[in-house]
């Protein structure tokens, strides 16, 4: 078969499981989401026409996208179309949302696609080896969860996920303000970076501690994140250690999995649905809900204009009482308790409406771009595996200084740059059954010869 051939076949293949997505998604929103969570502000008014422009878009991007891995932003474009991106989709179709955010939300996805395809130099590094790195970062995270268990931590231990709300807050207020600042890069960051080269170096022991570390986190902080993280960050390091043109199917078969097994908990579990309600509203549905919902009231009320980065230096004046996640949350549900968080999209409109969502644009297509940079000759599973989970934060629940600070994706770089990362472990050959079997026969003939 040609190149050509084989590539128009995996443009098909792609093609297919996008639509498949798109089509249990829209089902799983008017059949379970619209039903029991109306209460949240999803609503249920079909438009044919919009749903024609949203398979419109389905097929452009789906078919104009990478179709094979030859640098991370490859996987991550496909990772920030799925989330929030095809959702959004779904919600402009389903419930009759606004034309112009949407047609502006597409073309600041396009500016992403294009500019991350800017070539940067080759960013050197590689200065710390992996056994220092692996025992050094273990180090800080046991001094860091030993501070939260000398400061009290253990009265708030919970291991239980439908309590973390009864907690959290009083495990927050606990501990000193900046705590708030580590936690996050402990728990997506550093945790996972020792797992992951755990597992890349074989070291069982290691990646049981970093799991535990995890577990220690989430019981600690009462933030369900840390239990996730690592199943996250591993699942991503083997699909991207695949072969280069199955890691964009399996990614999307991955999606559409967590569909499934989303609506077979709406189907078959309790009252509860905490599988559904986690995956199938909290991942895929909140997020895209909460970027219209940001144009809704930023489109009728004054841009914020990082008034609330440090990035300005309180040279512009913040115009409202709360905090703009909680602003959205007093305004929209009726509790400035909630903290409504969403991803670059809202939040580029938020500070300043449809030039600060392309200027965005700009500025995640560089970033990926300097992802691409970073992981030249480095191990690309690893560079991508922990990048992954800062990145899922800006394109799905934080503005982009917060995730470059808070979320740690500036660590995430720093720590990919400057560990030797060479090499590929896992690639080595492995011994199996069948060529233990080959070489005793090799070794049979040879003494019989």
């Amino acid at each position: 078969m040609s190149q050509v051939a084989i590539t128009i076949d995996a443009k098909l293949k792609i093609f297919l499981l996008y639509f498949i997505a798109f089509a249990l998604l829209w089902f799983g929103y008017a059949r379970f989401i619209v039903p029991i969570y109306s209460y949240m502000g999803f609503e249920w008014a079909p438009n044919g026409i919009k749903a024609f422009e949203a398979l419109l878009a389905i097929v452009f991007f789906a078919l104009s996208l990478p179709v094979k891995v030859k640098r991370p932003s490859d996987f991550f474009i496909h990772v920030h179309f799925l989330l929030p991106v095809v959702p959004m989709l779904v919600l402009y179709s389903a419930a009759d949302l606004p034309r112009a955010y949407f047609y502006f939300v597409l073309l600041a996805f396009a500016v992403v696609c294009y500019v991350r395809k800017f070539k940067l130099p080759k960013i050197k590094g590689d200065i710390i080896p992996v056994p220092i790195m692996m025992w050094g970062l273990l180090s800080i995270v046991a001094i860091y969860i030993l501070s939260i268990v000398l400061q009290g931590g253990l009265q708030y231990f919970n291991l239980n996920l439908l309590k973390v709300y009864e907690y959290r807050s009083l495990a927050a207020q606990n501990l000193p303000r900046i705590y708030g600042y580590f936690s996050p890069m402990v728990s997506k960051v550093l945790l996972p970076f020792v797992l992951l080269l755990a597992v890349y170096r074989r070291k069982w022991f290691i990646a049981g501690l970093a799991m535990t570390g995890s577990v220690m986190m989430f019981a600690l902080t009462n933030h369900k994140g840390p239990l996730f993280y690592p199943f996250l960050v591993l699942g991503i390091y083997f699909v991207m250690s695949s072969n280069r043109r199955l890691i964009q199917q399996l990614l999307l078969a991955g999606y559409i999995l967590v569909i499934l097994v989303s609506l077979a908990d709406f189907y078959i579990g309790d009252s509860n649905n905490i599988v559904g309600s986690l995956f199938l509203r909290r991942v895929y549905f909140v997020p895209a809900h909460l970027n219209f919902v940001y144009y809704d009231f930023f489109s009728t009320h004054q841009h914020v204009i990082l008034a609330q980065s440090k990035l300005t230096f309180g040279l512009v004046e913040y115009p409202y009482e709360l905090d703009s996640s909680h602003l959205i949350g007093y305004h929209y549900y009726n509790n400035e308790l909630t903290g409504a968080n969403t991803g670059w999209l809202g939040t580029g409109y938020m500070h300043a409406g449809f030039a600060g969502m392309i200027f965005y644009a700009f500025l995640v297509g560089l970033l990926l771009s300097m992802v691409d940079a970073l992981a030249k000759n480095r191990e690309r599973s690893i560079s991508g595996a922990i990048l992954f989970v800062p990145l899922f934060v800006l394109f799905q629940s934080s503005d982009l200084p917060t995730s470059m600070l808070t979320h740690g994706f500036l660590l995430a770089l720093f720590l990919t740059w400057s560990c030797r990362l060479k090499g590929r472990v896992m690639s080595k050959p492995r011994k199996t059954i069948a060529s233990f079997f080959k070489a005793a026969v090799r070794r049979y003939n040879h003494a019989h010869s």
